[in-house]
């Protein structure tokens, strides 16, 4: 009867404890995997946002003949006469146009990249002030937001403007 096989007790604990550790390294790379996925993840959508952003503002902001700074939005017309508005609503940025001088607009585009604030600035990178107009030269389109990521970030796009005499 000595030839029996099994288990001690010390081997049992070994094995648990063996067992447990691998777990917990196992445990521990699932959860650095699965943060570097959200950091990377968030990085990548805001980044698609901001390239969103960028290619419709620069694209509609192409040929204004004037830029005038309102509360929270900034009005302007195109070359082509198209009235519109980029108005800061809820943290996010929305693009409205119409065909006559700011009666009733229609939503052109909602942005998806939540905005803290915009200024528009002069040729030199001075703030306009409120209700100033801007009709000839250059200006910027300055749009503070937070970058995505594990960190939030400030940062801040900066688009470029000519304005057309009329």
């Amino acid at each position: 009867m000595k030839n029996e096989r099994g288990m001690t007790l010390v081997e049992l604990l070994a094995a648990i404890a063996i067992f447990s550790m691998i777990v917990g390294v196992l445990y521990s790379l699932f959860s650095f995997a699965q943060a570097s996925w959200k950091q990377t993840e968030g990085v990548a959508r805001t980044e698609t946002q901001v390239q969103e952003l960028k290619t419709v503002l620069t694209r509609e902001l192409a040929s204004p003949v004037y830029l005038k700074l309102c509360d929270s939005e900034i009005h302007f017309e195109t070359q082509e006469e198209t009235f519109n508005i980029l108005a800061l609503e809820n943290n996010q940025l929305h693009l409205y146009q119409n065909e006559e001088k700011f009666s009733t607009a229609s939503l052109l585009h909602q942005f998806t990249l939540p905005v803290d604030h915009f200024e528009l600035l002069t040729q030199n990178k001075n703030p306009v002030s409120f209700g100033a107009e801007v009709k000839e030269g250059y200006s910027y389109l300055k749009i503070y937001y937070k970058k995505d990521g594990l960190k939030k970030k400030d940062v801040n796009l900066l688009i470029p403007i000519k304005i057309f005499a009329y």
